[in-house]
């Protein structure tokens, strides 16, 4: 969790123990939500990472083909995504982030200057996010129709709104509200992106970068009849190593979509809490996020740190 976000936490946690049983089950449970919604984002941010770890491996790959030709050149290889494209991402995940630091900021009253400043920047972001070009190429991408581009544009400036206008625990219900269908449309928009792994998106992109990489290895293998024994054998293992990580990418990326769905699901689930003291679908649905979480960690934390 990021440290602004533990901060605010730690804030709520000493507010609920001094408040004791006067405390709201919506207060109790926003802290609960913040810590998972913050570690969704961040497994968000990690399926980006995979796709463009694995992409810079196959160009790699076709490097070592290339070489020795008049095709090879080191300054040829390519991101997967344009840098506008993938700060535009960047900046919708930044924003859940954000919201989730937000809610903890709320609930617990704490009245932290520097945590007012860092909200502000995140909302005007998100503000001017919802018109740009780089937007609108992303739900394009996603095959998402025209409406509903209307619909993610006006989501993203309400989220927007919703961060730098947060206000006090007596607002947490009004928050929530306000922050509903933009949680929800911004998820359902990252899920899009990731996408299908026979038709657009991570999914897609990575598949093709483990084919293209497996298709190297094997032509290798081919073309190179005076492999040793044990060279050959060595080789054939890493096409099968290969594949077994193109199987586990692509369940983790749609771990991550499924994930992204339930943050949605559980966020709609707290702003119930404050009519339920018992709050049995919102500890449901935050018991499946949390499930979601575990899961995904111990895949995206073997990645290599850039």
């Amino acid at each position: 969790m990021a440290r602004g976000t533990t901060i605010c936490v730690a804030g709520l946690g000493m507010a609920l123990l001094v408040a004791g049983c006067s405390v709201s089950p919506l207060v109790k449970n926003a802290s609960k939500f913040a810590t998972e919604a913050t570690a969704a984002a961040k497994d968000a941010t990690s399926a980006y990472q995979l796709v463009e770890q694995e992409h810079y491996n196959a160009e790699v790959e076709r490097l070592v083909t290339d070489f020795g030709t008049a095709k090879f050149d080191l300054n040829s290889i390519q991101p997967f995504m344009q840098s506008d494209e993938m700060e535009a991402r960047t900046k919708l995940i930044k924003g859940l982030s954000a919201y989730a630091e937000t809610l903890a900021v709320v609930a617990g009253d704490q009245p932290l200057t520097d945590f007012d400043t860092q909200a502000e920047a995140v909302g005007k972001s998100l503000k001017e996010l919802s018109t740009s070009d780089a937007l609108a190429s992303m739900v394009k991408k996603a095959k998402i129709d025209a409406t509903s581009l209307n619909a993610v544009t006006t989501a993203i400036d309400a989220l927007g709104r919703a961060i730098i206008n947060h206000k006090r625990s007596s607002e947490l219900p009004a928050l929530l509200k306000e922050a509903k269908t933009p949680i929800a449309t911004i998820c359902a928009l990252l899920q899009a992106d990731i996408g299908d792994p026979e038709k657009n998106g991570l999914r897609n992109q990575l598949k093709n970068d483990y084919l293209t990489e497996i298709e190297k290895q094997e032509k290798f293998i081919k073309n190179t009849p005076t492999l040793s024994p044990t060279d050959r054998q060595a080789a054939i293992r890493a096409v099968a190593t290969l594949a077994k990580a193109a199987r586990d990418g692509d369940k983790t990326l749609a771990a991550t979509q499924k994930e992204l769905a339930d943050l949605a699901k559980t966020n709609a689930a707290l702003a119930e809490t404050d009519k339920s003291k018992d709050s049995p679908a919102f500890k449901t649905m935050l018991s499946e996020l949390v499930s979601d979480g575990q899961q995904l960690r111990g895949f995206y934390e073997k990645l290599p740190t850039k």
